[in-house]
């Protein structure tokens, strides 16, 4: 079985967001520095059980934050940073701008064959949900590592959910409600919130209609 983890555009413009400025606050703070943890997390969860990890790359920047292993892969967009950012290198923004968007099924066809594949990277609601959407359509076995999207700069200080050897769905949709009941919120808000926008709940929508669709044309091809 062909397993890969894709994690998608680990570049220095998305990385730095989430990282302290002051690199000395980490000490003073007592907080473990992430991208350490990052890297471990990648392996013990993915490498360390046969999957082939794959970062993909605009092709005008280089990884950033995490480095790759021999035995990685390293895939390219078909467009450029400078294609999908609102700014120029200087910060300023374009006027007018609309966003490109890198092909999601030319990434995933560099890939190869794939029986089961993991996404994590940036960003959650965004590039990832896509990709993921993508991939599933596709009829690849498709999980959403969420730990392991710019989630996990919040997330890696959790003592009592982070696990870095594992990803399990059903504990991180509790540790978000238990988050959403701890602010006041009542159970028909935070279930209304899961089904509506969280990307757990859509991913299982998406594999359950896969598989009905396979069933079906089974039926009919068997007829």
């Amino acid at each position: 079985m062909n397993k890969v983890f894709l994690y998608l555009y680990p570049i220095e413009e998305y990385t730095k967001v989430f990282l302290w400025q002051n690199d000395k606050l980490y000490d003073d703070k007592n907080i473990k520095r992430p991208l350490p943890i990052l890297s471990e997390c990648i392996q013990k969860r993915y490498r360390d059980k046969g999957y082939q990890v794959v970062f993909a790359l605009y092709p005008d920047r280089n990884i950033y934050g995490i480095t790759p292993q021999p035995q990685d892969k390293i895939i390219y967009t078909d467009v450029t940073f400078n294609e999908a950012s609102a700014c120029y290198s200087d910060g300023s923004k374009k006027k007018g701008f609309i966003p490109k968007y890198p092909n999601e099924i030319l990434l995933l066809n560099k890939l190869g064959n794939v029986d089961e594949l993991a996404i994590g990277g940036y960003h959650f609601s965004d590039c990832v949900k896509s990709v993921g959407e993508t991939a599933l359509n596709m009829g690849i076995d498709t999980t959403v590592d969420m730990d392991l999207t710019d989630l996990f700069f919040s997330l890696y200080k959790s003592d009592e959910y982070f696990k870095i050897d594992e990803y399990d769905p059903q504990r991180y949709m509790n540790f978000w409600k238990q988050k959403f009941e701890i602010l006041g919120r009542k159970k028909e808000f935070i279930d209304r919130q899961f089904q509506k926008c969280m990307i757990v709940q859509y991913i299982n929508f998406i594999q359950k209609k896969i598989k009905f669709i396979k069933s079906n044309l089974t039926k009919v091809i068997i007829e």
